[in-house]
């Protein structure tokens, strides 16, 4: 459990960097732009920790399957998806279908970054580990001869 919170916190950061990043590319394209309000940073933050929570359901105290594990992140996607354009409405993010479009569009590209994200610290891990364990076993075979 206690890297399952690890890994909200990690995620809580990453979704926060990804969510401002891909806001502020977005509105590099947006005609007459005229500035956030000056509570927009608080809404990043509220963005981050309730699109968290749910990667939680990624806990498992078992290895899960590739079956399990796609569902998961099918039911993951869609959760978050929910949680912001719910969050977006009320924060008058959007008002028109065509705006929902586009917050459901940077969505997907914000949750594609933070699963690249998550993949590549994931394999700096592995090899971390497998180096260690080479390390170790090279070490053990050293003082058996």
């Amino acid at each position: 459990m206690k890297n399952a919170v690890k890994m909200v916190i990690s995620h809580f950061f990453i979704i926060t960097v990804c969510v401002t990043a891909a806001i502020g590319i977005s509105n590099l394209f947006a005609p007459g732009f005229e500035g956030y309000p000056k509570e927009f940073p608080l809404h990043i933050l509220l963005v981050g920790a309730t699109t968290a929570v749910p990667s939680f359901l990624f806990y498992s105290k078992k290895a899960l399957t590739r079956r399990p594990f796609f569902l998961r992140v099918v039911i993951h996607f869609f959760c978050i998806l929910t949680i912001v354009l719910v969050e977006g409405y009320f924060l008058k993010w959007y008002d028109s279908f065509a705006g929902a479009a586009i917050i459901a569009g940077i969505i997907v590209v914000v949750y594609i970054a933070v699963w690249l994200a998550t993949l590549h610290s994931n394999n700096k891990v592995e090899q971390n580990i497998n180096e260690a364990l080479k390390n170790y076993n090279a070490d053990t075979n050293n003082e058996e001869n």
